[in-house]
Parts: C-alpha cells; sequence; structure tokens
C-alpha cells in the first residue's frame, strides 16, 4: 500500500454527488483494467471508492473544520439575500452551489430557500434542492463537529427561524 495517502481510514470526506462518507478501508478495485488502490467510502445511502492516486479529485474534498460551523451558522441566522422571484435564476443557483460543493454557499442558498419558501412557496424542484442541502449541511456539521444529525437539526431550524423573522420584522413579507 502506497504512503503519504492524502486520506486515510476513518476520515470524513465530501463527494459534490454522494455527499458526507467516511472513508472504512483501502481496497484494491480494477479501474480501467488496471489493479487500483481506491479508498472504500460509506455514505448514509451508498458505498463508492475513488483511487488513492487521485491528489486532486474535484468532486472530492476533506468535510470542513469544525472552526467553519460558526461561519456556517453566521450566514444561516442573516436576512436572506436575493429573493429573486425568477424560478429560473434559483434553477442556476442551485447548480452553481452544487457544483461547488462549497459549506458557506450552501449554508447561504439554504437559508435563503427557507425564507422563499415561507414568503411565496417553493415548486417541487427547488423544495427537493432545499431538502437536499439541508441534509448536505447537517451531514457535513456533524461530521467536522462529531455530533449525532439529529441533534443538530433543530439548531438549523431554529438558526433558519431566526433569518426568517428577520424578513417578517422588516415587512419584506
Amino acid at each position: 500500500m502506497a504512503t503519504d495517502l492524502p486520506f486515510s481510514t476513518h476520515d470524513w470526506v465530501v463527494h459534490l454527488h454522494y455527499g458526507v462518507g467516511q472513508i472504512t478501508a483501502i481496497e484494491v478495485k480494477p479501474v480501467d483494467g488496471q489493479d487500483t488502490e481506491c479508498y472504500k467510502v460509506k455514505t448514509k445511502n451508498s458505498t463508492y471508492w475513488f483511487p488513492t492516486n487521485e491528489d486532486d479529485n474535484p468532486r472530492i474534498r476533506p468535510v470542513v473544520s469544525n472552526k467553519i460551523i460558526p461561519k456556517v451558522i453566521y450566514h444561516l441566522r442573516r436576512k436572506a439575500g436575493s429573493l429573486d422571484p425568477d424560478r429560473k435564476y434559483w434553477k442556476k443557483k442551485i447548480g452553481e452551489v452544487k457544483s461547488s460543493g462549497d459549506i458557506i454557499s450552501i449554508s447561504k442558498l439554504t437559508r435563503d430557500l427557507s425564507s422563499i419558501q415561507a414568503i411565496r412557496g417553493l415548486n417541487e424542484s427547488e423544495r427537493k434542492a432545499l431538502e437536499f442541502f439541508k441534509e448536505r449541511l447537517l451531514r457535513e456539521w456533524a461530521s467536522s463537529t462529531h455530533e449525532d444529525v439529529e441533534k443538530i437539526r433543530p439548531l438549523l431550524q431554529e438558526h433558519l427561524k431566526v433569518s426568517k423573522s428577520k424578513i417578517e420584522d422588516n415587512g419584506n413579507k
């Protein structure tokens, strides 16, 4: 097995499509006809592998440090940003945030979609995106702070309520 690998077993990682998972093993798997050393990652709903020699894999990153969580909370509690009524704007924004996978962008979009939901409601794709981003945020937050997701879920809801109340206080309903 290789040395100086960027990750090790028990590390938590975030995949753009599969979400937050924990590396459970390093195994040899066939990739393009070659035996390749791969990390085995277990998520809530699946297992996937990625080669250990992909140091710069743009789809995978470590979970954020627990020092970033106060910044996440800060953005969740702020007044929503743009509440543009154009659904095309939100479709584009959702795609951009999914592509970036950045936790701060996820927290801002979660806040904004939650506020829109309270004001005018969401269409089905926006609602699914909001649920997707909430779960992604909860799982990364839990992984970085070593807390249970169900302990963090009410905290997330409380922070989002603060943001929604700022819109209502300004009469922007």
